[in-house]
């Protein structure tokens, strides 16, 4: 779906995308372009119910469990 964008860099976004957004959302620029998340009502309890998901390792492990997660998905 193609979007404007004016020149003061607002963009409009087509009403059927709209009208499901929450009034703030996150602007993540990506290598392609940038990514809009939207931001969750309660974000400190999505972090803990993420959070409780955790396997039960320390931040070191958990870290290379991370980076060589991302080193997979880069390789794809």
């Amino acid at each position: 779906m193609l979007a404007k964008v004016d020149s003061k860099g607002r963009l409009y976004i087509p009403k059927e995308l709209r009208k499901n957004l929450p009034q703030e959302v996150y602007l993540v620029r990506i290598e392609d372009g940038i990514l809009m998340i939207p931001k969750p009502e309660e974000p400190l309890r999505e972090l803990e119910e993420l959070g409780k998901r955790l396997p039960n390792l320390t931040l070191e492990e958990l870290k290379r469990e991370i980076i060589k997660e991302a080193e997979k998905l880069a390789g794809e």
